[in-house]
């Protein structure tokens, strides 16, 4: 990124981190924009997981809150438009075919993006808890790295992440290997970390990592049943 300050995008990829909740397995400040991926299946077991309510809210609704009033503007990336047009934002769809994942949704939005936007925060819109500093860490941290993700207890959390326009060649080479980890794309572009000591200051109990993954997962964060509890 150029000495000036920087434009970061974001995105939320809308099929969430995990596997569809049907139980198989999923396909995989000022000036900035945020983007809603459906990271190869925008459905959750035939919904559409940013619908699912989480105390009283949707997910995709309680993500916008955080969202809109710290980007210019927010995009939604996902194959099937339907789902997102009544929330009047744009939509954005894979250049590849295939149904690829997340990696591929990546793709799309780093080439959407105008001329003035330098990096892209990616979100998965299965994470009900955004807290607002680590969103804001996301968008301003480490302005010269290539990629800035969280890392606990030694795993990357790729979909709660920060991805520079400079990372768009290394990811077209990836999916031309038909590599399609994000994962391998950190490891690529050699990320700057976020450990769980600086995280824990902006999100004390690290619920912005916490995704509506399963069935159970959701039953988990019904009224009166506290993140965690079994």
């Amino acid at each position: 990124m150029s000495a000036r300050a920087a434009k970061v995008a974001a995105a939320i990829f809308a099929g969430g981190r995990g596997r569809r909740m049907g139980g198989g397995p999923g396909a995989g400040g000022a000036g900035a924009r945020a983007g809603d991926r459906s990271g190869g299946g925008d459905d959750a077991g035939g919904v559409t997981k940013g619908w699912l309510m989480v105390e009283g809210q949707r997910i995709i609704d309680r993500q916008l809150a955080v969202l809109r009033s710290r980007f210019a503007e927010v995009v939604i990336a996902a194959n099937d438009p339907a789902p997102w047009v009544a929330l009047g934002l744009r939509v954005i769809a894979d250049r590849v075919a295939g149904g690829i994942g997340p990696l591929a949704g990546l793709d799309a939005v780093l080439a959407d993006l105008g001329d003035e936007i330098d990096a892209v925060v990616c979100v998965a819109s299965d994470m009900p808890f955004l807290a607002a500093g680590v969103v804001e860490l996301l968008r301003d941290g480490a302005p010269g790295a290539l990629a800035l993700a969280p890392r606990i207890a030694g795993r990357p959390e790729p979909l709660l992440a920060r991805y520079a326009r400079g990372v768009a060649p290394i990811v077209g080479a990836q999916i031309a290997r038909g590599e399609y980890a994000m994962i391998d794309l950190l490891a690529r572009v050699n990320a700057t970390w976020i450990d769980e000591p600086e995280l824990r200051r902006r999100d004390p109990e690290l619920r912005s990592l916490i995704n509506v993954n399963t069935p159970s997962d959701l039953a988990r964060l019904a009224p009166g049943r506290p993140p965690g509890s079994g």
